[in-house]
């Protein structure tokens, strides 16, 4: 009997650390797959541009462009052509291995291989934005002869500009006075560059000394609450589909009594239902904010049928009227973001694209807290976004078993921008603190 018990233990056991091996296949392979198909559009949506821009210049040497000089150019030329031969190479080598689908019938090993080449091809990818960004800011100069660009560079800036001064306001008593001085001087001369209609090489290094500036704030607010998750399990907990005029404030009764920041991604219809009452006292009570577009709506889908007004505009204008704070992350519904969506949401919104790499799967049919529970804490890791939803009375149920099961696990709960110690980038996509694609 004693032999039996002993064995059906192990068994148990061992089925719960293959489960758990498994998710966590499941989950990163998804990640990095996403993360490697955005990366991969937006290098080639940039090799595109920058060619077009580099015969500009190469027009140009004429003497017309004394600021842009032939080395920096041939540059600029050398990097483009360097980089078009590397993905090549990078999609040469995913052909070579068509069966990546990271397929729920696929055994852990081969999700585990799947997602070493994703994230290493995304790694590389990141890299080939990093410089081709670097060798073509010289050239920038180009688009001042395009008034069209100019303009949506300042409207860029003016809503990052907008959704900073938010969040400086909202850290006036949390971070020292020479820290946030800093902010404010920063916002004072983009508020200015965009009044005197500056050129587009202008506001882009304006929207780089706001981040900065920005990033220096988060840091500061981090170190005055004790967060460091550099070093401390953090995790960043969000909630979309809301609000739920009986559950959310049921979560948040509780959220509360026991100290939890989480994040909120709120659907317009819903926080038009009641005039944005309870998304004001939500935003009130210290929740960040996010937009989960008009109706439910996937990104692609609504920039494909010309639905950015109602489902992106009109969100972002009722959020930021409820809670006198613009909104600065978007979480895409179903998890679908494509290049042209995440551009969109970046250079109209000024946001950055919240994605996750826990779901916890609340939302399929069969679902239970004990299911969800589960599902998070096989997946869970130091750094994580986990997907939630308050509108299920089963995900309300679960959350104070999992707040426990993290805490005993040593975790700390935490917004987005404290989990990754800096303010969000129009059109960045942050999946965890560790995947993030800033383009």
């Amino acid at each position: 009997m004693v032999v039996v018990l002993v064995l059906a233990v192990a068994g148990v056991v061992s089925s719960n650390t293959m489960y758990s091996y498994y998710r966590k296949g499941m989950s990163r392979c998804v990640q990095w797959g996403n993360s490697y198909k955005l990366a991969a559009a937006h290098v080639d949506t940039l090799i595109a541009q920058d060619a077009v821009l580099v015969k500009s210049a190469q027009n140009r040497q004429d003497g017309t462009l004394e600021t842009l000089s032939a080395d920096q150019v041939n540059t600029a030329q050398a990097t483009l052509e360097s980089a078009q031969r590397r993905r090549k190479e990078i999609a040469s080598q995913e052909s070579a291995n068509p069966m990546m689908s990271c397929s729920t019938k696929e055994l852990t090993p081969k999700l585990n291989d799947e997602t070493r080449l994703e994230r290493q091809w995304t790694g590389e990818l990141e890299k080939l934005i990093g410089d081709l960004n670097a060798a073509f800011k010289p050239l920038l100069v180009l688009y001042a002869l395009d008034s069209g660009v100019g303009q949506s560079a300042r409207k860029e800036l003016e809503a990052v500009t907008d959704g900073v001064a938010a969040f400086a306001r909202l850290q006036k008593h949390t971070v020292d006075s020479k820290t946030l001085q800093t902010l404010e001087h920063a916002i004072q001369k983009a508020n200015a560059d965009v009044a005197n209609s500056a050129p587009y090489s202008r506001c882009n290094d304006d929207q780089e000394m706001l981040y900065r500036a920005a990033d220096k704030v988060v840091k500061a607010g981090n170190k005055a609450k004790g967060i460091d998750c550099a070093t401390q399990r953090c995790v960043a907990l969000t909630f979309d589909d809301g609000p739920d005029f009986e559950l959310t404030p049921q979560l948040v009764s509780y959220l509360q009594t026991e100290e939890i920041s989480v994040t909120f991604f709120e659907m317009g219809q819903k926080v038009q239902a009641d005039g944005g009452s309870l998304t004001r006292r939500l935003a009130q009570a210290g929740f960040p904010i996010g937009s989960h577009t008009w109706s439910h709506e996937d990104l692609p889908a609504i920039i494909q049928n010309h639905h950015e007004g109602q489902q992106l505009d009109d969100t972002a204008a009722l959020i930021a009227s409820a809670i006198n704070v613009p909104v600065n992350f978007v979480r895409p519904p179903h998890g679908a973001v494509d290049e042209a969506s995440r551009t969109y949401i970046g250079r109209k919104e000024g946001a950055a694209i919240a994605m996750y790499g826990v779901d916890s799967y609340d939302w399929s049919q069969g679902a239970t807290s004990a299911s969800l529970t589960r599902k998070i804490m096989t997946q869970i890791e130091p750094g994580s976004i986990v997907l939630m939803h308050d509108i299920h009375p089963h995900t309300v149920e679960a959350v104070p078993e999992i707040i426990a099961k993290l805490r005993k696990q040593g975790y700390r709960f935490v917004t987005i921008p404290e989990l990754t110690e800096e303010y969000p980038r129009a059109g960045a996509v942050y999946y965890s603190r560790d995947d993030i694609l800033r383009m």
